[in-house]
C-alpha cells in the first residue's frame, strides 16, 4: 500500500486538526457578529442591489432591485449588473422573519466561519496544526479581510467558494483512484461554478479549476472527461443566468466590452493597496521609506513561497501551493483583463485585492512553514520578528477600523445619512411622490423605497426629456450635496432643465418640475 504523503500530524490527530478548524471559525464569525453591531453592518452603495434583490427575491417577486433608469416607469429594475448568489442566500433568513440587515450579517458570519474554518483544516492537513494556527491569527488580523466583513458585501461567501475551490483541486490532485478524481473534479467546478455566482471576478477560479483539472497526469481523453465534469456545472447554473440576464435586461449588457486607457493610475492605487497591506499603518501615522519596506517584505515573501516549495517534503504540499499560486494568477490576470477591456472605473482597493490576499497568506502559511524547518536560527528569528511585527501592526490598524465603525457606521450607515435632513423632508412631505436622485442606495436604506438614477449630465436633451418625464408622473428630485461619481448631474443643469427648488435642506435640495404657461 502507498504510504500517504501527508504530514504525519494529519494521520495521528484529525480530532485536533477538526478542533482548531471549528474553533478558528467560530472566532470568525464571532468577529463579524461584533463588527457589525449597531450602527453596523455598513451599508455600501452595492448593498442595495443585494439587499434588495434578496427582499425581492424572498416575496416571490424574482431577482428586482429598488433602483432603475430615469426614462422606465418601473421604479424596480432586474439584477443583473451583479450575480445572484449573495442575493440568494441573504433571502433565506428573510423568509424565517430576519430583517434585511441582520439577514446579510448572518450570512456573512457563516460565510467567515467556513472559510476561516475550511482554510485552517486545510493548511493544518498540508502543513500542521502550527501553520494552520499562524493563519487562523493572520487572516483575522488582516485589515482588507476585516474591511470586507464591516459592511453588507459578497466578499465573504466569495472568500468561502474560492477556499472550497482550493481544497477540491488538491484533493483531486491528491488520488490515485480516477472515479475519485471524477468526483472531485465535480467538486472543484460547483465551488468555481458558486464563485462566479456570488462575484462576476469569480471567472478566475473556474479558470483556474479548469486548467488544474486538465493539467493533472493522465491520457489526454481521461483529462478531457475530468476537465468536462469540472466545466459542467459551472456551463449549468452559470449558463443558465447568464441567459436570465439577457432575457430580463434586454440589449443591456453586463458591461460594455472595449479598451479603456487611465491603467497607470489603477495599477498605482494596486501597488498602494499591496503596500498598505504589507506595512500596516493607521491613517494618522507614517513611516519613512515604507515604500522600500514593503518592497523588500514582497521579495521576502516571494522567495519564502518559492524556497518553501522547492523543499517541503511532501508532495502534497507542493500541489497546495501550486493550487494556491495557480488561483491566485488566475485571478491576477481577470483584474487586468476586466479593468482594460470591461469596466474603466475597476480601482484596485483593499476589497477588490482582498481574494487575492488571502490565497497569497494561505500559500505562504504552507511555504513557511516548510522553510521554518530547515532554516538556520538567525533566519528563523529574523523572520519570526517580521512577522510578529506585521501581525502587531495589522491587528492595531484592524481594531482602529472596528472601533470607529462600532461608533460611527460605515458608509451609508454613518450619521450623515442615517439622520439625513433632506431623506426627512422626503419622509414627511412626499410619501407618495415618484423619487429621482443621485443617492438611490441611500433612498432605498433609509427611506425603505425604490427610486430612479439621473440622467447624464451631458446630456441636455435627456435632461429637458427628464423634466417632462417627471410633471407626467408627479416625481421629485433628492440631490444630495455629496456628490457621486456614478450620478454627476448637478443643480446647476437640472435647473436648466426646467426643474425649480421645492426645498432646501442642509444636505441638498429638493427640485420639482416648473410648471409650464401655456
Amino acid at each position: 500500500m502507498k504510504e500517504s504523503d501527508l504530514p504525519n500530524i494529519t494521520r495521528s490527530r484529525p480530532v485536533g486538526t477538526l478542533l482548531a478548524a471549528l474553533i478558528a471559525g467560530a472566532i470568525a464569525a464571532a468577529v463579524v457578529l461584533t463588527i457589525t453591531q449597531p450602527p453596523g453592518p455598513g451599508l455600501d452603495p452595492d448593498s442595495a442591489s443585494y439587499l434588495g434583490a434578496a427582499q425581492s427575491l424572498a416575496q416571490g417577486r424574482g431577482y428586482r432591485i429598488p433602483i432603475s433608469d430615469w426614462a422606465t416607469a418601473d421604479s424596480t429594475s432586474p439584477l443583473s449588473h451583479f450575480p445572484p448568489g449573495y442575493p440568494t442566500a441573504v433571502a433565506m433568513p428573510l423568509l424565517v422573519g430576519a430583517s434585511p440587515s441582520q439577514a446579510a450579517r448572518f450570512v456573512n458570519a457563516i460565510a467567515a466561519f467556513v472559510d476561516v474554518a475550511l482554510g485552517v483544516w486545510f493548511v493544518a492537513n498540508v502543513a500542521g496544526v502550527i501553520a494552520s494556527v499562524a493563519l487562523a491569527l493572520a487572516v483575522l488580523a488582516m485589515p482588507p479581510f476585516l474591511e470586507v466583513h464591516l459592511s453588507i458585501l459578497s466578499e465573504p461567501l466569495f472568500f468561502a467558494c474560492m477556499v472550497g475551490a482550493l481544497v477540491a483541486m488538491v484533493d483531486l490532485s491528491a488520488q490515485t483512484d480516477e472515479r475519485r478524481r471524477i468526483h472531485c473534479a465535480f467538486l472543484a467546478g460547483l465551488a468555481a461554478a458558486a464563485a462566479m455566482l456570488t462575484r462576476y471576478a469569480g471567472v478566475a477560479v473556474v479558470g483556474a479549476v479548469l486548467l488544474w483539472t486538465f493539467v493533472q497526469p493522465g491520457e489526454r481523453g481521461t483529462r478531457m472527461r475530468r476537465l468536462l465534469v469540472a466545466a459542467l456545472p459551472v456551463a449549468f447554473l452559470v449558463g443558465a443566468w447568464m441567459v436570465r440576464v439577457h432575457l430580463t435586461s434586454g440589449a443591456h449588457a453586463i458591461r460594455t466590452l472595449g479598451t479603456y486607457g487611465g491603467f497607470a493610475g489603477t495599477l498605482s492605487m494596486g501597488i498602494s493597496t499591496a503596500v498598505a497591506w504589507l506595512v500596516p499603518l493607521m491613517s494618522d501615522q507614517t513611516l519613512p521609506g515604507r515604500g522600500w519596506i514593503a518592497l523588500a517584505l514582497a521579495v521576502a515573501l516571494v522567495l519564502a513561497i518559492t524556497v518553501g516549495a522547492r523543499i517541503t517534503r511532501h508532495t502534497t504540499a507542493r500541489r497546495a501551493i501550486a493550487a494556491t499560486m495557480m488561483l491566485a494568477g488566475c485571478y491576477v490576470v481577470v483584474l487586468v483583463l476586466s479593468r482594460l477591456l470591461a469596466d474603466p472605473a475597476i480601482p484596485f482597493d483593499d476589497r477588490i485585492l482582498s481574494p487575492l490576499f488571502l490565497l497569497v497568506t494561505i500559500g505562504a502559511a504552507i511555504a513557511i512553514s516548510a522553510w521554518w524547518r530547515e532554516a538556520r536560527l538567525p533566519a528563523r528569528v529574523l523572520a519570526g520578528a517580521a512577522l510578529i511585527a506585521w501581525f502587531g501592526a495589522s491587528l492595531t490598524v484592524s481594531l482602529d477600523e472596528a472601533s470607529w465603525a462600532l461608533e460611527n457606521g460605515q458608509d451609508l450607515a454613518e450619521t450623515q445619512w442615517t439622520e439625513s435632513p433632506l431623506l426627512a423632508w422626503a419622509r414627511a412631505n412626499a410619501p407618495r411622490a415618484t423619487l429621482y436622485t443621485n443617492w438611490p442606495p441611500a433612498v432605498f436604506f433609509h427611506l425603505h423605497r425604490a427610486s430612479h438614477e439621473l440622467p447624464s449630465a451631458a446630456d441636455m436633451s435627456a435632461l429637458r426629456a427628464f423634466a417632462d418625464t417627471m410633471r407626467v408622473r408627479n416625481g421629485i428630485v433628492l440631490l444630495f450635496d455629496q456628490p457621486n461619481p456614478d450620478q454627476p448631474v448637478s443643480d446647476t443643469l437640472l435647473r436648466s432643465a426646467g426643474l425649480g427648488q421645492l426645498a432646501r435642506r442642509s444636505d441638498g435640495a429638493v427640485l420639482a418640475p416648473l410648471r409650464v404657461h401655456r
